[in-house]
């Protein structure tokens, strides 16, 4: 494969005409919108610094490359993520954060030397479809609001990045862990899947996940709204009529996420060392888990084939000779697009005769018939294929 890089902006607020004609100074060639921005290259690069435009223009930003390296960088108001939180799971190169202005930044990098190349299955460049490809920032970028509601699992997948990664020393103590690691939403599942987080790194790591809060309910909110003093309903009230988008909204709802109690066991922080040590026996459990659902799937699907042919011999031991006959002129129409059906049918004339006691019988006139068609070489493939199943 040639060489090839993959640039996507997107924004929640529409840029200004002056922001537009900033971009498109950069690119002739990129795909410009007020809210998104998309760009491959075959050659060359990207003139602008992804960094500095997520800080000025953009929300998100995602880029990858057929060299292996990933890479993801969000944006929010430090009203809605501080700079302390942030830093409290971006510890290292995989993740890093900073301050921008009224924002707060991190971007997520995974770049591994000796990784398999794995592009081509994951964002059908050699097919030309652009879907795949274009599909992860959007979809990454809706966790974005989950951070902003007080839901820390993206920033604590950052850190897992930076385990992953090789990037910490194994008495480093993990963060906070954060309910709700076990049961991601697609945001978050493809931001794991996109940076190539180990998922028996992060079934490991929930084992100190306490469920996900069910939603308060309107009790609650009634509950929480009357505790507010009269001035501070006031305020924000007028928040919510004068901010734009949901903004003041969000922040109200943090504030009323925070003021509940908290729930589940709190546990000790876990090393780097613990957390990997936990990660092989999650990866037998879900070999395991796999290996079932494969062989129920198996059992499942011949069950569905033993009722399916069970089906044709009801209606096949009326007259087994129309079949073989069927069989004889379907082969002297010329070609191989028949023999599937002569196969099967043959097939189903075979365990016929074997319910009915007739074997020998079948095996007679079986032998015939192959030594009467030994020239057509894929048909007896096809006939050898099934015997052996």
């Amino acid at each position: 494969m040639t060489e090839y890089q993959h640039y996507q902006f997107i924004c929640d607020e529409p840029l200004s005409d002056g922001q537009l004609a900033e971009i498109r100074a950069l690119t002739t060639r990129a795909r410009l919108t007020r809210h998104s921005f998309v760009n491959t290259y075959g050659w060359g690069d990207f003139k602008g610094d992804p960094e500095a435009l997520v800080s000025s223009h953009y929300d998100g930003h995602l880029y990858f490359a057929n060299w292996n390296t990933r890479r993801v960088i969000l944006r929010w108001p430090a009203t809605d993520l501080s700079l302390d939180t942030a830093q409290a799971y971006c510890t290292a190169d995989s993740a890093l954060s900073w301050e921008s202005g009224t924002a707060v930044l991190i971007a997520l990098e995974s770049d591994p030397e000796d990784g398999a190349e794995d592009f081509n299955d994951l964002f059908d460049q050699q097919t030309g479809h652009t879907d795949s490809s274009e599909r992860w920032l959007p979809s990454i970028a809706r966790g974005r609001p989950l951070v902003a509601d007080g839901d820390l699992r993206l920033l604590y997948l950052a850190w897992l990045l930076c385990l992953h990664n090789g990037d910490l020393d194994d008495t480093d103590l993990e963060p906070p862990v954060p309910p709700g690691l076990a049961d991601l939403p697609e945001p978050l599942a493809d931001l794991a899947t996109f940076l190539r987080i180990d998922p028996d790194l992060i079934a490991a790591a929930a084992e100190h996940s306490s469920p996900p809060p069910s939603r308060p309910s309107i009790a609650d909110c009634q509950a929480w709204i009357h505790s507010l003093d009269p001035a501070d309903k006031d305020r924000v009230l007028a928040e919510l009529l004068h901010a734009p988008g949901g903004r003041a909204l969000t922040g109200l709802r943090r504030r009323f996420l925070a003021a509940q109690p908290a729930r589940g066991r709190a546990h000790e922080p876990r090393t780097v060392a613990e957390l990997r040590a936990l990660v092989p026996a999650q990866a037998a459990a879900r070999t395991a888990r796999e290996e079932l659902a494969e062989e129920e799937a198996r059992l499942r699907e011949e069950q569905e084939r033993r009722a399916a042919q069970d089906r044709r011999l009801a209606v096949l031991q009326h007259d087994p000779e129309a079949a073989w006959r069927r069989v004889e002129d379907l082969l002297t129409l010329g070609g191989t697009r028949h023999y599937p059906e002569v196969v099967r049918t043959l097939g189903d004339l075979g365990a016929l005769a074997d319910r009915e006691g007739a074997g020998e019988v079948f095996a007679h006139r079986y032998s015939r018939f192959i030594s009467g068609h030994r020239t057509k070489k894929a048909l007896l493939r096809d006939l050898d294929a099934q015997a052996r199943r």
